[in-house]
């Protein structure tokens, strides 16, 4: 039998985290960077990777490789994975948190908004489960942790949130995780995924800002998301101990979902 240390030790595991510079991604890297895993932090802006590698690095005593990736681009995926063999040899994590979103009346809603939205949410997010995947089933190992939402399982009232391709994009995630899990169990691949309310970020600043107070009438525990309250989930989906789970979406929403 392991011991509890083992079995949530990430010494020497590689780990690559889209959107991983900032808001909750910059906490998830932070939760597998303590366990000891190395990162990949991957984002569009190369420059904000950078600045937050060299933060990890530091702080953590870890070997954090910056990268430039737009998921919607095949092209910079593969230079993303070629980057990363050449530099640790091997993927044990991904935590597919890059996502866009797009507000408009749904009844105007634009075809570009649509395409943006479900580009980077759904296809940029198979994408690199299924590159991370073929490496995974080489290693007959690997975890991968799909960003979905609490919208994902709920509609908004316009007022709230008006952006139906963010809330469509949500559920193919989750329709996605549970489809790959039931695929790739026989690889010893777990696939789930976190489905987090409402944390402050940048791309939630303006609705928390202007809707904070209407949204909090919906959050049995009246609040947002803090700055450490995704770490504990991504950990434990992210672990040795975690290996009989998969399929799963984890709510960290203070209960929106369970009213």
């Amino acid at each position: 039998m392991r011991h509890i240390d083992q079995l949530f030790d990430l010494t020497g595991q590689v780990a690559i985290v889209t959107g991983g510079a900032a808001g909750i991604g910059a906490q998830m890297a932070y939760a597998l960077g303590e366990a000891g895993a190395n990162l990949v932090l991957a984002a569009r802006k190369i420059e904000r990777c950078q600045k937050e590698a060299e933060k990890m690095t530091q702080e953590l005593q870890i070997d954090v490789l910056p990268v430039r990736c737009n998921v919607t681009k095949v092209e910079d995926i593969d230079a993303l994975y070629d980057q990363v063999m050449n530099r640790f040899g091997r993927v044990d994590i991904l935590i597919n948190n890059s996502g866009a979103t797009w507000g408009a009346p749904s009844l105007e809603y634009d075809l570009e908004g649509w395409k943006k939205v479900i580009d980077t949410n759904v296809t940029g997010t198979w994408l690199m489960c299924q590159r991370a995947g073929r490496v995974m089933a080489k290693q007959k190992y690997g975890r991968i942790i799909n960003v979905a939402s609490l919208a994902a399982f709920v509609g908004a009232a316009p007022e709230i949130m008006d952006a139906v391709a963010y809330q469509t994009s949500k559920a193919a995630v989750a329709g996605l995780t549970k489809d790959l899990a039931v695929k790739w169990a026989i690889h010893n691949i777990t696939v789930n995924a976190i489905a987090p309310g409402w944390f402050p970020s940048k791309m939630t600043s303006a609705t928390l800002d202007t809707k904070g107070e209407a949204m909090t009438r919906f959050i049995p525990m009246k609040r947002f998301g803090g700055e450490d309250e995704l770490k504990t989930a991504t950990l434990f989906l992210a672990s040795p101990g975690a290996g009989y789970c998969t399929g799963v979406i984890l709510s960290v929403d203070g209960g929106w979902v369970a009213v």
